[in-house]
């Protein structure tokens, strides 16, 4: 959804080709990171089939036929865009990584390879923020400045996790008991 919601939003201004959007993808950074370029394709053609898009063809000395497309926000389009942003923002969903489920699964290790495995990831974490602090820069406009604070602040909050987690593990001496190998999770079935 919110993918969608970033497409339709770049062409509220004016038409664009996918390379120019693709480009403004890019410059951002860690802010729409998670746009790849396969995405904004798909999702220029499913937008324009759906009628939130009107395309246009040009001559162009790039691409494999010659011409590059010009997308543009339709009426409907821009209504949609409307609807998105109204959803997006009263709706939360938290974010699943997968690390919830690995750490389900972290008795299966040796305790002393688990904890390194978290002091590896928190690492990981750490230059990954590095990262998206240099790719965010300085944010001056005000509403790019809390979208950015907003994804610090969950980079921030998985570094407090890891901390925190850590510290339990450690001092319930997790790594130093004997290995305990914990049983799969239940299933609603075997209840």
């Amino acid at each position: 959804m919110h993918k969608m919601l970033l497409v339709l939003g770049m062409l509220l201004h004016q038409p664009l080709h996918g390379y120019e959007i693709h480009r403004i993808v890019r410059a951002h950074g860690e802010l729409y990171a998670d746009l790849k370029k396969a995405n904004l394709y798909y999702l220029l053609e499913r937008l324009a089939k759906d009628g939130d898009l009107r395309v246009e063809t040009e001559p162009s000395a790039h691409g494999v036929r010659g011409e590059r497309m010009i997308y543009e926000l339709t009426d409907q389009g821009r209504r949609h865009f409307k609807a998105l942003l109204r959803e997006t923002l009263l709706n939360y969903e938290p974010v699943h990584t997968g690390v919830d489920i690995a750490v389900v699964f972290l008795a299966q290790l040796p305790p002393a390879e688990g904890l390194q495995l978290l002091v590896e990831r928190r690492q990981a974490v750490v230059e990954r923020r590095a990262i998206a602090v240099a790719d965010l820069g300085d944010q001056s406009a005000p509403l790019m400045r809390i979208a950015s604070d907003h994804l610090l602040s969950l980079i921030d909050a998985e570094l407090a996790w890891i901390d925190r987690s850590l510290a339990y593990l450690h001092e319930i001496g997790w790594a130093t008991s004997s290995p305990c190998k914990q049983p799969p999770p239940h299933t609603a079935k075997e209840s």
